[in-house]
């Protein structure tokens, strides 16, 4: 009897094993969409830690936890998937907002899903509907600081009561893409139950979240803002404005 070489044999397994992975279809369908608030793009924050939409696959001998979506400062998101059958849902924490597709199963129950058997790229979008509007958003230069206000109203059509503002967010970035990873940002006390107006006061030189001492060697004379609105009882989802471009930055202190 002829012996076979033992790395003969490791390679003959090798061989098979890459051979049986093959015969998986590659990601090929492409699952996006939008946030969309009253028809227009739902301003989100962006930070991929913050996910909200999630795809769970079942079967397979498997405990599937899910594929987070990540969703983009615009409301905006696209995920490349397998083909196959999935459960799409959210992840088990409140938010200040709703969804319209989604509804609660209960105080920490997690959420409603949605079924779905992908076999070609589809197009989703959700609405979803903020417990308080943000407008009027302006941010500026004034002396040392960057300036910015909001104007905040509650809104009185969502299924559950709003909970009140409890604190304001600033954030300043050198590029268009400003999130709550921003390392420039400052957080104030804010209580808001129905209107009212947040200001937040951003720093450019002194402190170490200042926008000079965030970003250096950044000889920009421009910064990217945004603001953010914490409600109560929510604390690592919150509600933000868009993102403004604000001019004559100054480089250096006076």
């Amino acid at each position: 009897m002829k012996k076979i070489p033992f790395l003969t044999i490791i390679s003959l397994i090798v061989l098979i094993t890459s051979c049986e992975y093959d015969n998986y279809d590659e990601p090929s369908v492409v699952f996006s969409g939008k946030l969309l608030y009253n028809g227009e793009n739902f301003l989100f924050d962006g930070n991929p830690s913050r996910g909200v939409l999630k795809v769970i696959q079942k079967g397979f001998g498997k405990v599937d936890t899910g594929i987070g979506i990540k969703i983009n400062e615009q409301g905006e998101f696209q995920q490349l998937l397998f083909p196959g059958e999935y459960w799409l849902t959210l992840n088990n924490n409140p938010y200040p907002f709703e969804f319209t597709d989604f509804e609660s199963l209960g105080a920490g129950l997690g959420y409603d899903s949605i079924y779905m058997n992908l076999r070609k790229s589809v197009e989703m979008n959700f609405e979803v509907k903020p417990y308080f509007h943000i407008s009027d958003f302006t941010a500026e230069v004034d002396g040392d600081n960057l300036l910015l206000r909001c104007n905040v109203s509650i809104n009185t059509d969502t299924r559950e009561p709003a909970p009140r503002v409890v604190f304001a967010r600033g954030y300043a970035g050198t590029g268009i893409i400003v999130n709550g990873n921003s390392a420039c940002a400052r957080a104030v006390r804010a209580i808001i139950t129905d209107n009212g107006t947040v200001e937040v006061t951003l720093p450019i030189f002194d402190g170490v979240t200042a926008y000079r001492q965030v970003y250096t060697n950044n000889f920009r004379d421009y910064a990217y803002c945004r603001i953010s609105l914490e409600l109560e009882g929510i604390t690592n989802y919150y509600l933000f404005s868009n993102i403004v471009k604000v001019e004559n930055v100054p480089l250096n202190k006076e």
